[in-house]
């Protein structure tokens, strides 16, 4: 089995096709049913990111196999309104390399942004929980991890971080010559609702309001939390809004048309700014064509501010030269535990078949693994020795090491 992935993402598609495919926590168990009544076990594990900027699916198959996987994902989400050309595909060290990428923020729209490796992790634990990522696809992101952490280290990506909450206080400030005198409503209690409020308090911006579901608590430090209004309290919550950032988990829009226009009505034609950082979105497109109703979603944000954009290229062009020295490694050190967890089986199956006395010479043995192929020859005198030939590729130490743990686990 091999590393693979498809995915699809700001460089290939806009935010209208990417928000017809998300993955998360419940679909997600409900696609590894599906894929494993399809491809059996062909498919070892697999697991999901789906950001503002991109849904991918990282896979441990069978080679070659990634095509058919990706046409089956396709039915299972019933989407037929993204050209195949939006997506790409990509195995074994290009798809570990492009993990890392992920993971560590040059993939990013905003190039450097940090908050991808946290959205990254969690996917991996979500996965993880669920028994839907196996522990043999979890060696391939523990590497992907301790990669990053050594980008971040070794190069300034993550010096004076950029965000997709901060580029949206950015958009604020460009278009407010007094920000602090807007009220600004936030709609939805997640991470990025946390960071954007965060973000606002400190630059002074503390008229805000919340929209959630729920109205759990949203506490920011000591000194600041909010409690969200219920979603039915929406249409009159906008009435007082100068600014609204949009970044609930919704599959259909909760902010309409009509709802800007009334509020709008109510407002006497006060503009309104209005960021909409969800995919899929939280505030209908039409809204652009309303006057005093400035709309932007995610695809908008980074035309926006390219603040130091010449040195976070350099960074990242130092970052990938460690990705890619790094990816060839971490491949190898993966590739030979496979192979020595497989002659482990082999040995251990051979082992099992041996008396109490042959065990006692293996335990004075001066060389084991000629011992082993002696033996060998006597219980398989009959048989073809290919499938344990492995252990002539293997140091005597390593040997020595799988049979202690067979006599450990015996």
């Amino acid at each position: 089995m091999e590393l693979q992935l498809f995915g699809i993402n700001h460089k290939t598609s806009n935010v209208s096709e990417r928000e017809q495919f998300i993955i998360n926590e419940s679909n997600q168990i409900l696609l590894n049913t599906f894929l494993k009544e399809k491809f059996k076990d062909k498919i070892d594990s697999f697991f999901g990111v789906s950001t503002c900027n991109r849904t991918e699916v990282y896979l441990l198959a069978d080679s070659g196999l990634v095509s058919e996987i990706l046409l089956e994902t396709l039915i299972f989400f019933e989407i037929n309104h993204i050209q195949k050309e939006s997506f790409y595909i990509l195995d074994n060290q290009d798809a570990l390399i492009h993990m890392c990428k992920v993971a560590s923020g040059i993939d990013s729209q905003v190039l450097g942004e940090q908050e991808i490796f946290g959205q990254f992790k969690k996917a991996i634990e979500v996965a993880r929980h669920a028994d839907i990522a196996k522990p043999s696809l979890l060696s391939y992101t523990k590497k992907v991890i301790e990669i990053v952490k050594k980008v971040r280290t070794q190069t300034n990506i993550g010096l004076n971080p950029l965000s997709v909450s901060g580029l949206s206080l950015s958009l604020v400030k460009n278009i407010f010559e007094e920000p602090q005198n807007q009220n600004v409503l936030i709609l939805g209690a997640g991470s990025l609702a946390h960071a954007i409020i965060d973000d606002l308090i400190k630059k002074g911006i503390t008229n805000i309001r919340a929209v959630n579901r729920s109205k759990k608590i949203i506490k920011i430090n000591n000194n600041h939390e909010i409690v969200p209004s219920s979603l039915n309290t929406l249409h009159r919550e906008l009435e007082f809004a100068d600014i609204v950032i949009a970044s609930a988990t919704a599959d259909l829009p909760l902010i309409g048309k009509g709802s800007i226009e009334n509020a709008l009505k109510v407002r006497r034609n006060k503009p309104m700014l209005l960021i909409d950082l969800a995919v899929p979105r939280n505030i209908e497109e039409e809204i652009k064509n309303i006057e005093q109703a400035y709309l932007f979603s995610i695809d908008d944000i980074e035309k926006i501010t390219q603040d130091n954009y010449g040195q976070r290229i350099i960074e990242a062009e130092k970052a990938l030269n460690i990705i890619v020295l790094e990816s060839q490694d971490a491949l190898k050190s993966i590739n030979e535990k496979i192979y020595k967890d497989k002659v482990q089986l082999k040995l251990d199956s051979f082992l099992d078949q041996l008396s109490d006395d042959e065990i006692e010479r293996f335990k004075s043995a001066e060389d084991l693994k000629q011992m082993i192929m002696n033996l060998s020859i006597i219980k398989y005198e009959d048989k073809s020795l290919d499938e344990f030939l492995d252990i002539k590729n293997i140091d005597n130490h390593v040997i020595e090491s799988m049979f202690k743990r067979y006599i450990n686990n015996a």
